[in-house]
């Protein structure tokens, strides 16, 4: 996969549907084995940088998407990847989260990837302070 191929991935399968409210949408963006790690980068609905959510395989991360897409509908935040690059199967993104007001935290991902879909995910805030 290409850094572009990466990034029109993970911004039109997963990030804008995570953002649309499509939890069903976003999950193709992994295979059905996938491990997800995710620190939150945007503070809301009792969720801080100190919460890291570990899920492994799709149907949990779908089920765990039905409920937080809801909440991040509610803060209106949008997630846009800004830099992507990939070696072999595996690859990193610098994105950021944007709110309503213009107020935005960026954020750090590594993904593998297998098959076209991610199958590994971690991502942390860029600045801790900041979340």
């Amino acid at each position: 996969m290409t850094p572009e191929a990466l990034k029109a991935h993970l911004q039109g399968c997963y990030f804008d549907n995570v953002d649309t409210a499509n939890p069903d949408g976003a999950v193709m963006a992994f295979t059905p084995d996938m491990e997800w790690q995710h620190t939150q980068v945007w503070a809301h609905d009792g969720h801080d940088s100190r919460q890291t959510d570990r899920l492994s395989g799709r149907q949990a991360l779908l089920d765990f998407m039905r409920v937080r897409v809801k909440e991040t509908q509610i803060i209106q935040i949008k997630h846009k990847v800004d830099e992507t690059i990939v070696t072999g199967n595996s690859g990193a993104f610098r994105g950021r989260v944007v709110g309503p007001s213009g107020k935005e935290l960026r954020f750090l991902g590594w993904v593998e990837l297998r098959d076209d879909l991610v199958s590994r995910y971690i991502v942390v805030p860029e600045d801790f302070a900041a979340s």
